[in-house]
């Protein structure tokens, strides 16, 4: 799909033509609007970009530029418009994995207030293995939150996202100090639709956008199987799958 001599191609990338995997991604750029780059043919630097799709898939991908062009970034838009047949490499940060793929055109969006490109969706593209399993990302259709004790009192924190093995955070701007790499949270309590339950948790990183991660380093046995039967019970609704078993490991031998 992709002649390596025309882009260069990071080890490990695999090819994904299959709807489900195809489904998932099309759901975060329309939910969670992910990061990514883009790089132009006959150019050297990529340009990042907040990535963004509609309803369907047909009407493609955009990619936006939040940031004020540099005078590179202005030159480089500026010859796109000029010639939509330029081609790029895509590639954006999701969830689960890295989606990449080719573009053989771009269009400029008229009109938006920011400078806004627009792309195919991709049938098929390639990707770079992120995580073992599947994260689900949540919001107010589905909410979660994670409760537990400071110094300061009992918080609770809205959930972004969670898999088996571990969850990402909202926080406030008063977290900063106290969600550093290796703390483990005291009295945790994780509440997913209507069910909670005690972990042990404990924090990995923080993320720009006041986001953390945390892994989970200690829970109860019934609760690990309810969390991953949640996982796929919601992955099914939300990608719209069919009655076909369905798991939430990515890939086999793959590290979180």
């Amino acid at each position: 799909m992709i002649k390596k001599h025309e882009f260069p191609m990071p080890d490990g990338v695999t090819e994904v033509t299959d709807e489900y995997q195809i489904n998932l991604a099309h759901y975060e750029l329309l939910h969670l609007k992910p990061k990514g780059t883009i790089l132009f043919a006959k150019e050297k630097q990529e340009i990042k970009f907040q990535f963004f799709a509609a309803e369907d898939r047909v009407s493609g991908i955009f990619a936006r530029l939040d940031e004020p062009l540099s005078p590179n970034t202005k030159r480089i838009m500026e010859y796109v418009q000029r010639y939509p047949r330029t081609e790029c490499l895509v590639a954006i940060t999701l969830l689960n994995f890295k989606m990449i793929y080719v573009s053989a055109r771009v269009e400029n969006v008229p009109g938006a207030k920011q400078k806004t490109l627009r792309f195919n969706f991709p049938t098929h593209f390639l990707k770079t293995h992120r995580r073992k399993f599947i994260r689900i990302p949540f919001n107010d259709t589905f909410p979660a939150e994670l409760k537990f004790e400071t110094d300061r009192g009992p918080q609770v924190r809205r959930l972004r996202d969670l898999s088996r093995e571990g969850m990402r955070l909202k926080l406030e701007d008063s977290d900063l100090s106290y969600f550093q790499p290796g703390v483990r949270l005291k009295q945790a309590r994780l509440k997913v639709l209507n069910r909670e339950m005690p972990v042990g948790v404990s924090i990995i990183s923080q993320y720009p956008g006041l986001t953390a991660g945390l892994r989970i380093i200690a829970i109860g046995e019934e609760d690990k199987v309810w969390i991953k039967d949640c996982i796929r019970v919601l992955m099914k609704q939300i990608l719209n799958l069919s009655d076909a078993p369905f798991d939430d490991e990515i890939e086999k031998g793959v590290g979180e």
